[in-house]
């Protein structure tokens, strides 16, 4: 009974203590497996490396291309019409010195005939008087009387070198009658209308035979060649180019196959639009091609160039804030640096070097940011995953 119990105290002892080392062993072991290199988070973001150089601006705009000519085309005679190109039809082409129109011009040549004959007389009158009193005017009188044709146009009165022969002259009245034979010459030009420039006919229509009256509107002649295009421009984007020096503009007709003609400014309004608080640019172009995407009519879409600004750098405008502050990553911590911004440019500001050249700025938007965490570049490999890609490759 006594060894039993002894048998019983010593298993007890035995039990407790193989416990007690037990304990031990599983407590050492799960601090061991606690036990980790804690590292602080560091934040992957995106950069962009901060380049200064000398950076020429561009100004976008859009316009409807417009004619630099449009001339309205109005009867100064009235008569029956005996030519009319292409009866005058809307979308007719005519070059410059091309003949238009013609109304009949038969009573006004008998009207300027029968006024150079009387002309003529007179002359003949006044030639044997002077010829006595004045040798030298007679020659000169002379020589332009055999200039006069029937059919040509009169030439001009000679020189008149004293008043004795100017008095002698308006008695026989040839300054009137001289000038009554210009009218009716300027009379019968009007009977014809020629180009004044290449251009497109805008008309309801003549056709021969019909009657035109004094004063009547006959066409609109628009040139198709020489064209323009208005471009409002907010006074933000106008102050980027030099009007002074009438820059160049890339007009884009077609952007779909990326095709252009180049323009040049060559004025501006003085005046702000009330209501849209723009100023027009105006461009100049030729399409001497007659290509159809540059028909006046056609909206395009503009390029202007614009100033040249030195050593600057074009960043985001969202990662300068309202204090002018911009994120940088510097040794891969952030911080927090003033910039010099001199504008802003579309969705761009400006800022003058004022920051190392190996500056790297924060595009990331970033909540809560913290002067001195530890940021990467998203851009930058994890070095865990570089390690686990070495030991497969191992």
């Amino acid at each position: 009974m006594q060894k039993s119990t002894i048998f019983k105290i010593v298993l007890a002892v035995g039990v407790l203590t193989v416990g007690y080392f037990a304990m031990e062993t599983l407590g050492s072991t799960e601090k061991h497996s606690n036990k980790r290199d804690v590292k602080p988070e560091i934040r992957k973001v995106e950069v962009l490396p901060i380049q200064f150089q000398d950076i020429e601006l561009k100004v976008d705009g859009n316009g409807v291309i417009e004619s630099q000519k449009t001339l309205d085309i109005i009867s100064e005679i009235s008569g029956k019409v005996i030519f009319a190109k292409n009866n005058l039809k809307s979308g007719t082409y005519v070059k410059k010195g091309e003949l238009i129109l013609e109304v009949d011009s038969r009573e006004a040549q008998n009207n300027l005939f029968s006024m150079r004959a009387d002309f003529l007389n007179t002359l003949t009158k006044f030639l044997p008087e002077i010829k006595y009193e004045d040798e030298g005017i007679y020659k000169k009188w002379n020589a332009y009387f055999s200039k006069i044709k029937i059919d040509s146009e009169t030439p001009e009165l000679p020189k008149i070198e004293d008043s004795r022969e100017k008095i002698k002259i308006s008695s026989y009245n040839i300054f009137s009658k001289y000038f009554a034979v210009k009218n009716a010459e300027l009379n019968l030009s009007k009977h014809k209308t020629f180009a004044p420039f290449n251009g497109s006919i805008s008309s309801n229509g003549i056709i021969e035979g019909s009657f035109v009256g004094n004063g009547q509107k006959t066409l609109t002649l628009r040139d198709v060649e020489n064209l323009e295009i208005s471009v409002p421009l907010l006074l933000e984007d106008a102050k980027w180019i030099e009007f002074a020096e009438n820059p160049e503009a890339k007009i884009i007709f077609d952007e779909k196959n990326g095709d252009f003609i180049t323009g040049q400014i060559f004025r501006k309004d003085n005046l702000l639009e009330r209501n849209s608080q723009t100023v027009n640019a105006y461009i100049s172009f030729e399409n001497n091609g007659l290509n159809s995407f540059l028909f006046p009519g056609n909206y395009v879409t503009v390029q202007i160039r614009g100033k040249k600004l030195k050593d600057v750098s074009l960043v985001p405008r969202y990662t300068v804030d309202s204090d002018d502050y911009i994120y940088l990553m510097v040794e891969g911590k952030l911080a927090r640096e003033k910039v010099n911004v001199i504008s802003f440019y579309k969705d761009f500001a400006i800022l003058d070097n004022s920051l190392p050249r190996e500056s790297k700025i924060i595009k990331t938007i970033l909540q809560k940011p913290l002067i001195g965490m530890q940021i990467k570049d998203i851009n930058e490999p994890d070095e865990e995953k570089t390690e686990v890609s070495m030991k497969d490759e191992e």
